[in-house]
């Protein structure tokens, strides 16, 4: 009598190429969302240095908005257009009846 036993490696073979193939899917998604997290980092720090920027001009705009508002350059800026100073101003009002 013949006995005939079916090849009891084909499991394990099947077993190894599955997991050979997760092994490869689970790399190659690795190195994707490395890749993605090195190249966000490179962009947060560019918006970074662009927020600082924007920071100092938007201080030197503000540095040069309170210069022209100075009180002594605005009575400059009358007196060189020809606006005269009253002290005492009279108010003139006039009723609505």
């Amino acid at each position: 009598m013949t006995v005939i036993q079916p090849n009891k490696d084909k499991g394990v073979i099947g077993l190894i190429i599955f997991l050979s193939g997760l092994l490869t899917v689970v790399s190659a998604l690795t190195i994707i969302v490395y890749s993605k997290t090195v190249s966000l980092r490179q962009d947060i720090t560019g918006l970074t240095q662009s927020i600082q920027t924007e920071h100092v001009q938007n201080a030197e705009l503000k540095d040069k908005f309170f210069a022209l508002t100075d009180p002594s350059s605005l009575q400059q800026l009358a007196a060189k257009d020809g606006f005269v100073r009253v002290v005492n101003p009279q108010w003139a009002f006039v009723s609505r009846s």
